[in-house]
């Protein structure tokens, strides 16, 4: 069944590009009985040949592997919507067990803490523009958290929503790039 699939698709590639067996034979240097062959599923092209059909056909080698079927490329959606809010809200609630010593500090420590379990949430169940518009303004929150003073003039605070703020940088990186990829 598999082997249809793949013969279909690579009849089906050839004629959408307007080739002939004969011209697809002579740019993959192989007779065109060879081509044929693949075109019926008598035969499948070796691993070699498939990359160069995907070149020919304008197409990856992905869906000429799966007859067409969309490849489900496992994107790494742990570190997404797990791996870099637990990293922040790790950093901030250590930083808050360890750092915040006064009523103001408490305060401001855990309004990140509540920005930063929002943002789990978001990056569970929103769509990728909502994510990104989030992370953007969190971003710029955080990073007004370590440039401006008079937030909490303390060094160690300055530390941890710098650190929050890489974390941050990276998840909305991590986000923007599989979205383009999507």
């Amino acid at each position: 069944m598999v082997v249809a699939k793949i013969s279909e698709l690579l009849k089906y590639k050839r004629q959408e590009n307007g080739l002939t067996q004969a011209v697809v034979a002579k740019k993959l240097h192989v007779s065109r009985q060879a081509v044929s062959n693949w075109e019926t599923g008598r035969h499948l092209p070796d691993v070699i040949l498939i990359k160069k059909l995907a070149n020919v056909y304008g197409t990856t080698t992905d869906e000429l592997i799966s007859g067409g079927e969309k490849a489900k490329v496992e994107k790494s959606n742990f570190t997404i919507t797990l791996l870099y809010p637990l990293l922040l809200l790790i950093t901030l609630i250590t930083s808050r067990l360890t750092i915040a010593s006064n009523s103001r500090a408490l305060l401001v420590m855990d309004g990140l803490i509540l920005l930063s379990v929002i943002l789990v949430f978001l990056t569970k169940f929103a769509d990728s523009k909502i994510q990104i518009l989030m992370q953007i303004f969190s971003l710029t929150l955080f990073l007004s958290c370590t440039f401006i003073n008079d937030i909490l003039n303390d060094f160690s605070f300055q530390t941890t929503t710098f650190i929050s703020s890489l974390i941050l940088l990276w998840q909305l990186f991590s986000t923007y790039y599989y979205q383009k990829k999507e």
